[in-house]
This record gives C-alpha cells, structure tokens and sequence, in this order.
C-alpha cells in the first residue's frame, strides 16, 4: 500500500513539475483551450470520433473475448464496460485501476471467465492496439515519404524510427502466423535450460493465441482503423491552430509516434509527459506551441473519459459496490 501511494506521488510529482516547467518557459500556452469554442465543427468530430473508437474497441475486445467463450457477450455492455473503465483510470490512482473494473462488469456476462483470463484479453487488447498504432505510423511513412520530407526536412529521423519500429511489429506478426513450430520448439528447448514454469506458461500463452489466429489478425486490422481515427481526434482539434504549418500527412507520421508514449506508466494519462513529448515532435515540423496543442487533445480526451462516470451512475451491476 505504501509503496503504491510512493509511487502514485513520484508520478503525479513528475508530472506537474514538467507542467510547471512549460509553464514557466511559455510552451504551454493554456489559454489556447478557451479557442475551442472558435472550432465547434473540429469539437464536434472529435466527439463523434471518440464514439467511434469506444465502439471500435470494445468490438476488437469482444472477438478476442467471446474466441474463446460460448456466451454471447453484447457488445453494448462491453462499451459501457470500457467507458466506465476509462473514467476510474482517469479519476483514481494507479495504471490498471480501470482494468480491474472492466473485468468485473465483463465477469457479469459469462461467469466462467477467471479474473485472470479477463486481464489477459485486456493486455492483448493493449498488444494489438499498439501493434495497429506502430503500423500506421510505418504504412503512412512509407506511402507519404517524400511529401512528408518536403514539407519538414526534419523529420527524416523519425521517419526511420517509424520504419524501424514498423519492421519489428511485422516481423512479429509474420513469426505468428507461419512459424508457430518453430516458436513451440523455442519455448521448449529454454525449458530445459532455466526456469522452466516460466517458459511452459509462455507457451500455453502462445498455444492459446495461435487457437484464435482468425480473432488477431481482424483485431490487428480493428486496431489499424482505430488508431487512424484516433489521429482524426487529434487533428481535428488542432488544426485550426497549427498556423498552415502542416498537414494531415505529416500528422499521420508522428502523431501516432507521440501516442505510443503515452501508454508508458510514467504519469496519470500522459499529464506533463505527453505535453512534453508533443512539444518536441512538433517542433520538428517549425510548430513551436506543440505543448499548448497537445493540452486541447489531453483536456478534450479527459473529459469525455470522465463523462464515462453516467454509464456508471446509471448500472445496475449487483456487484457494483
């Protein structure tokens, strides 16, 4: 307990102290938030957007979840679920604090489902979210290369990092589908050598993912689609305030890249951290308010995620206390 708490103040301390020091350097500009209003078509697709993606995600987590159940999980709960999920991980301490409730609701409609199992379709969730993210990224820096070059020189860096990144994921996604054998034979040749319980749970994990094939790879093109509409979210609330200095292109290639940061447990929802990273990537295309734009995405998203507390008010769940 209190080493949570120690961790929850170190985070929370980070945070601020990187707030504080955009702040105090002029980086973050907050009154730029009171523009929105200047931008009610962007606020409104961004709304529209962030449905969207609940609707898209909780339909990825569904064929993860119901590959390997005989229970028909309706996918309205599953949204209530994960908007109730996000609202608990933003408003209380701690990185799986909205996970834990997700998996109490989700154990309603199918009471087989261990609290273990739950949590593992929640981090594979998490692994094809990431994987659709960092192939975006790639595909857009492929597709987009020279016109991204042209328009801001100094991104070169990134993009190689893209294209990096991009050959990991879809080397791992090849190794799954073609090399299962291969893998089994890994697994059980490190059984042998070291910590052998270890190495056997990591390959009834890999059995159990290959046994769903089908659901992962639809839930790898799912994921694809969310985060592209996940850049939509981004973009159209900053646009009007990126001076005419890029364009949607260029935010595909390194917005995506910024994101992927904000899942590191560093502090509460990316405050400060993702102000910072922001703040930095847009420099590299001559936009020098990157903090400032950052903090319209990070104060739109916190409040839809804690508007998730009336599907909350308005539950039933037996074991909701």
């Amino acid at each position: 307990m209190l080493k949570t708490l120690l961790t929850t103040f170190l985070k929370l301390f980070v945070a601020f102290a990187l707030v504080y020091w955009l702040l105090k350097s002029g980086k973050l500009d907050l009154s730029l938030l009171g523009k929105l209003s200047d931008n009610p078509i962007g606020l409104f697709i961004a709304v529209v957007v962030a449905f969207a993606n609940l609707f898209l995600i909780s339909l990825r987590w569904r064929g993860i979840l119901e590959a390997r159940s005989s229970a028909h999980i309706p996918l309205k709960g599953l949204i209530k679920a994960n908007w109730i999920g996000q609202f608990f991980s933003s408003v209380l301490p701690g990185s799986v604090t909205g996970d834990l409730v997700k998996i109490l609701y989700v154990q309603d409609y199918d009471p087989k489902f261990s609290k273990k199992f739950v949590f593992a379709t929640i981090l594979i969730d998490r692994v094809m979210g990431l994987s659709g993210l960092i192939l975006l990224v790639g595909i857009s820096s492929l597709l987009f290369q020279s016109h991204i070059l042209e328009n801001a020189p100094a991104m070169k860096p990134l993009l190689q990092v893209n294209y990096l990144l991009s050959f990991l994921v879809v080397s791992g996604i090849l190794v799954f589908l073609f090399l299962n054998n291969f893998v089994h034979k890994v697994f059980n040749q490190a059984e042998k050598i070291f910590f052998p319980k270890i190495w056997q749970r990591f390959g009834d994990l890999w059995s159990d993912l290959v046994s769903i094939k089908g659901q992962m790879v639809k839930a790898i093109l799912l994921s694809l689609l969310v985060q592209f509409m996940g850049v939509v979210f981004f973009w159209s609330l900053i646009s009007p305030f990126t001076e005419g200095k890029m364009d949607f292109i260029q935010a595909l290639a390194f917005i995506p890249l910024g994101l992927m940061t904000l899942a590191l447990p560093i502090a509460p929802s990316g405050l400060g951290v993702g102000h910072a990273i922001f703040q930095k990537l847009f420099e590299f295309c001559g936009i020098a308010n990157g903090a400032s734009l950052f903090n319209i995405f990070f104060v739109v998203s916190l409040l839809f995620n804690i508007a998730g507390v009336i599907p909350y008010l308005l539950s039933r769940r037996k074991n909701q206390k």
